[in-house]
């Protein structure tokens, strides 16, 4: 995932609840129902989403790749 069309601005992550994703320290973890990992639910590759963060600004984010978490 890149954003706001930035490139070169990507992460990496895990989308999953607190307790499956408790054990994995490589990878950041962001709730399902937090705003990144809501705005993302169902993207497909390619997608630019938009999520707003606490301080009111609007993210734009792009979807790089996806792929099922094996641990």
């Amino acid at each position: 995932m890149y954003y706001d069309g930035d490139e070169s601005d990507t992460e990496t992550f895990l989308i999953a609840t607190r307790q499956e994703g408790i054990d994995h320290d490589k990878l950041e973890v962001y709730s399902p129902n937090s705003p990144l990992g809501g705005a993302l639910l169902n993207a497909k590759v390619g997608d630019t989403r938009e999520y707003n963060v606490p301080s009111g600004k609007t993210v734009k984010v792009t979807l790089v790749s996806a792929e099922p978490y094996h641990s």
